[in-house]
């Protein structure tokens, strides 16, 4: 039956994310390449995963209300049959009612050790049908007896103990837009790789494929590509990829490196590197030329950035798997750049599975890393050297409070202005907190990913 590969291999990857807390874009990584579909099907699987991922909460909701059977009690790959199932009929409503009905009852099929699998997949979604088209069906999010964090937590399908900090932190207006962000489907960003093209000859480029792409505002030398044209499926079929013209970097990703502003001949330690979007950008920034460390735990994800080297053909690059919390260089670095895991609370958009792979005890064993790693990066540095430490959070204990610490404990280091790398558009909007050496980016006020960056000038002995 069409369509039924695509979405059985989304119910399988959204399996792995469940059990397994596998990230979602690897997982669908591995799965095409042990299946072969199409580009469209492959696309379509994809959409599935990060919508469903995106609206869980909500479709298990559904599925509750029409289910005889609790949703903990179901087996994983049943209850993401459904989840997909009711994500089509809710999210994809030009798929006609019955074309999901049928594919998912092919997948019961399969997955079921038994007729009444399928018989009972095929009677939540009708029953859910029937109730749907008489409008007997009421959101769970808006039933009175649930307090208001339960209740943003159950609409946008996000953690109550991330609602209640954000309330706290934002207020309640700018936590529902922090919400409504973090459910948007990102759009694809691509910085230019300017040792072999320009930003506005990239631009051309895609022009003269029929792509609509425009300038980031904060780095200008990424591009926010608006529509595809006619180049749909992998980024692979972009042209200029097999060229090496450009990465795929988020734009406050990208600007992280900016700040760490590497230069010709130095050596730099990027101290957690995979997967080297921005060590690619600092060695393109050294016209290939001096040292760039790239220090990672996971040599797995280290890969992913010695593919990416050898694309875009850059030769002063030192891949190195180690722990960052007790790596020596062999020499003192110029700059170190430590882009620290984190909760990824600023990303929760671009990495859906985030939601559920974060719990709040999780900030008290990130802060403990982080403070590990910004000890050791310290330790690296010659005297006048620059430490930019970012995070892709919006949590202070990982950033206000963690620098906080760090400039108590090492007084040999102080804040250095970012201003010189922020375009003057860009600037205007919040220049003291640009001048103080460190940002909050804040997607509702910025509108780029939630990050923080902090360049920090090591004083001389």
């Amino acid at each position: 039956m069409k369509g039924v590969a695509s979405r059985t291999l989304a119910v399988e990857v959204l399996g792995k994310v469940e059990t397994d807390k596998a990230f979602a874009n690897l997982a669908l990584a591995a799965a095409f390449k042990k299946q072969s579909l199409s580009e469209r099907d492959r696309a379509f699987a994809t959409a599935l995963v990060q919508g469903v991922l995106r609206h869980r909460d909500q479709l298990d909701e559904v599925i509750a209300a029409h289910s005889t059977q609790p949703l903990n009690k179901m087996e994983v790959a049943l209850r993401n049959n459904l989840r997909v199932a009711i994500f089509q009929l809710t999210h994809m409503t030009d798929i006609p009612p019955s074309a999901v009905v049928n594919t998912a009852t092919e997948i019961g099929k399969a997955i079921g050790r038994h007729i009444g699998i399928s018989k009972f997949v095929a009677g939540l979604l009708r029953g859910y049908l029937r109730n749907r088209d008489t409008k007997q069906l009421e959101p769970a999010s808006d039933a009175p007896e649930l307090s208001p964090v339960e209740r943003l937590s159950k609409r946008y399908s996000l953690p109550s103990w991330l609602v209640t900090r954000w309330l706290g932190q934002y207020g309640e207006e700018e936590t529902v837009k922090l919400l409504e962000y973090s459910q948007s489907v990102p759009q694809l960003t691509v910085r230019a790789c300017e040792s072999g093209i320009t930003p506005e000859g990239l631009a051309n480029v895609f022009e003269g494929k029929g792509i609509t792409a425009r300038k980031g505002e904060l780095v200008e030398g990424c591009l926010i590509i608006e529509d595809r044209g006619h180049c749909k499926g992998p980024i692979e079929k972009l042209p200029g990829y097999a060229e090496g013209l450009f990465i795929v970097q988020d734009e406050a990703a990208a600007f992280v490196s900016q700040v760490v502003d590497a230069k010709p001949g130095e050596m730099i330690v990027d101290l957690c590197a995979a997967p080297g979007g921005k060590t690619i950008n600092m060695a393109e920034m050294m016209e290939d030329t001096g040292r760039v460390l790239a220090v990672d735990i996971q040599e797995s994800r280290l890969e992913l950035l010695k593919q990416t080297c050898q694309r875009v053909g850059l030769k002063n690059i030192e891949v190195i798997t180690a722990d960052g919390t007790t790596y020596k260089p062999d020499t003192k670095a110029d700059r170190v750049l430590l882009d620290a895991p984190c909760t990824g609370t600023g990303v929760i958009n671009r990495r859906s599975d985030l939601r559920y792979q974060r719990s709040a005890p999780d900030i008290s064993r990130l802060i403990e890393l982080q403070r590990k790693l910004l000890d050791n990066a310290a330790n690296m540095l010659k005297d006048d050297g620059i430490l930019v430490y970012a995070t892709c959070s919006l949590e202070p204990e990982e950033n206000e409070e963690n620098l906080k610490w760090f400039l108590e404990k090492h007084p040999e280091f102080q804040p250095d202005p970012i201003t010189p790398y922020v375009p003057q558009s860009f600037l205007e909007r919040d220049r003291a907190a640009f001048d103080r050496g460190w940002i909050q980016l804040i997607p509702t006020r910025h509108n780029v990913s939630g990050f923080f960056v902090a360049r920090l000038r090591k004083a001389h002995a």
